[in-house]
């Protein structure tokens, strides 16, 4: 059974043939053309040592010397800053220096620890106002109802632009037609 519909069937020429056997058959590796290999490059080993000396050690030897550097500066600072008078303190003086400082830390804990007390529990009772019943009623009245009425406005107003004149531009457009 021989189909009508479809295309005749194309017969190869020996000639396309033989095309056809040598394209299919040919390697499909392409040929690369490589650069000229270079010569390796080879070092003494004193130039080793050079370059190792050099990238190590030289680099070792100079953050030290900018270390000792910026130790030498800081001293200068401190020097030049402080105070090299030497006092005498005797021991009656001593422990005017101690009692006082002692004195003040405690009032200092103390005071803190009193702030912090009358914060915590003063805190509730600050915040904690109670309404009159009017106050309560005028606050629903503004919170609540005049959000309901803002909202009750907003649909009224999108169900006139949208959905009433679209009733109404259909209206006119019937009336055209039968006009029409």
């Amino acid at each position: 059974m021989v189909d009508e519909d479809a295309p005749p069937t194309k017969k190869l020429t020996q000639e396309e043939l033989q095309k056809s056997v040598d394209r299919l058959t040919r390697p499909h590796r392409r040929e690369w053309e490589l650069k000229p290999v270079i010569e390796k490059r080879t070092i003494t080993q004193e130039q080793l040592e050079k370059h190792i000396k050099h990238l190590y050690d030289d680099s070792l030897a100079r953050r030290q010397m900018e270390r000792e550097e910026v130790a030498r500066q800081m001293q200068a600072d401190i020097q030049k800053n402080s105070i090299l008078t030497t006092t005498q303190i005797d021991a009656d003086e001593e422990e005017k220096m101690v009692n006082r400082l002692y004195e003040q830390s405690t009032a200092r804990k103390e005071r803190n620890f009193m702030e912090l007390y009358a914060r915590t529990t003063t805190l509730h009772k600050e915040g904690e106002r109670k309404l009159a019943p009017a106050e309560q009623e005028k606050l629903v009245q503004h919170l609540y109802k005049e959000g309901m009425q803002r909202e009750r406005d907003k649909h009224i107003a999108l169900y006139e632009k949208f959905v009433l004149n679209r009733r109404a531009q259909a209206v006119r457009t019937q009336a055209y037609e039968s006009e029409i």
